[in-house]
């Protein structure tokens, strides 16, 4: 095995460990294969069924969000942050791009693609002028902590509209013991078995609609076998100025949201994590997966902060095996049928799997506030004020923003920026505590 002044010993496979056994190559990039998976399921179920796509736009939609998915994660973990973290569609742009279709119709949202773009380069000169330097001074546990169950709360709350897409019919109940039995699994099962829940419940979800006959064959079927993801798919017209502004702001939030996840990630790992590291990753962020997305026309991709929990049950922290699991999804974006079976994906399995992950998230989050050096009162009340005041404008009915500017619509029916910006706002500004004086 070789060391490194990082290394964890609570570790079977540290960064750059080798593999010592084909079994072990075999094995653990299949792990990091189905972890993608559960990736793609974020991009289908948030954006691709929000947007009302044909089914021929839908396949080659989820096509491309498994080659921005392979690409990004590739990169990153071969030369950018250089940590075992699959990057998949990231939450706080996927919600900015559904709420723009609130706030001004389905061309509307998707100019938001190319306004993404460009929000991409203003993000990677904002990281050259030392923006995460900016980060890192603002940041905090609590941010972060408040940040993260605000995602599972809002995938949860989009997981339990796709259970019910179909009434409460045999469906339902479908969707609802599959997440029940992929919660089942992840409680009851140790090291690699405990990540595969989500693929346990696709595999299974798939076998009951295909038996049922409640499966969309002609997804499969018309796809050519061998397929190109398209570029601009939605015209190059400039987008609106305030929808870029818009994208700019989200992607803003976005970087944040990788911040935390990456500066996690190395601390319960040891992975060094230097200045000159992040900001590579923050440049390989801000071209690869903000703006080459927003050109492929899909949202922007992050590094979950999820991957903490799979390196921390397989113990498994090696880049090797997802640079080998990202060539393989690459593969997969150019073979057609593949899109067209992601994208006949039944409602309920998605629902499923995200009500999975969402419980996840939410227990991840609240370990991380629990975490903090101080959560006391003063935390404690600022949080869940933040939380609650967050989840109940994302909770408003569409409405109730229709006569309210199109940009901050945006902003706070998108729990996880509002969060962000109210924690920070209380934390720092209005409960600020007093530094004691230095004698």
């Amino acid at each position: 095995m070789a060391k490194n002044n990082t290394e964890n010993p609570a570790l079977v496979y540290n960064a750059d460990d080798q593999p010592r056994s084909a079994r072990d190559w075999i094995i653990y990039s299949l792990q990091w294969v189905v972890t993608m998976v559960y990736a793609v399921v974020w991009g289908y179920a948030i954006v691709g069924i929000e947007m009302g796509f044909s089914s021929a736009e839908l396949s080659g939609y989820m096509s491309s969000i498994v080659l921005t998915i392979g690409l990004s994660t590739l990169l990153q973990a071969w030369l950018g942050h250089r940590m075992a973290m699959v990057s998949g569609p990231n939450v706080i742009p996927s919600l900015a791009i559904v709420a723009a279709i609130t706030a001004g119709g389905k061309e509307y949202a998707q100019q938001a693609f190319f306004a993404q773009s460009v929000a991409g380069i203003v993000v990677i000169i904002l990281i050259l002028f030392g923006a995460v330097k900016l980060i890192n001074k603002v940041w905090s546990p609590l941010i972060l902590g408040s940040m993260v169950i605000l995602v599972g709360l809002s995938i949860s709350k989009q997981g339990l509209a796709l259970l019910v897409d179909l009434g409460f019919g045999w469906q339902f109940f479908t969707g609802l013991v599959l997440a029940l039995a992929g919660t089942f699994v992840a409680i009851r099962t140790k090291g690699i078995w405990g990540t595969l829940p989500p693929l346990i419940v696709i595999v299974l979800g798939y076998a009951v609609f295909m038996t049922m006959n409640e499966f969309e064959w002609k997804l499969m079927q018309e796809p050519d076998p061998f397929v190109l993801p398209e570029i601009l798919p939605y015209g190059l017209e400039m987008p609106p100025f305030d929808l870029i502004a818009i994208m700019i702001v989200v992607n803003l939030m976005a970087a944040l949201n990788m911040f935390g996840n990456l500066t996690g990630y190395s601390g319960v790992t040891k992975h060094k994590l230097d200045d000159k590291t992040m900001n590579r990753s923050f440049l390989f962020f801000g071209t690869i997966e903000t703006c080459l997305a927003g050109i492929l026309g899909v949202p922007a991709t992050v590094a979950y902060g999820e991957n903490l929990g799979i390196v921390m049950l397989t113990r498994v922290a090696a880049r090797s095996f997802i640079i080998v699991a990202s060539v393989i999804f690459i593969i997969f974006a150019f073979i057609g049928p593949v899109g067209g079976l992601m994208a006949a994906m039944p409602k309920p399995v998605a629902g499923a799997v995200l009500l999975g992950i969402a419980s996840t998230v939410v227990g991840i989050g609240a370990n991380m506030m629990a975490a903090a050096p101080n959560f006391g009162r003063r935390e404690q009340s600022l949080v869940g004020f933040s939380i609650f005041l967050s989840l109940g404008l994302f909770l408003l009915p569409p409405e109730t923003w229709e006569n309210v500017p199109r940009i901050i619509t945006t902003i706070f029916s998108n729990p996880i920026i509002s969060v962000i910006i109210f924690v920070m706002l209380f934390e720092q500004i209005i409960f600020r505590q007093k530094q004691p004086d230095k004698k």
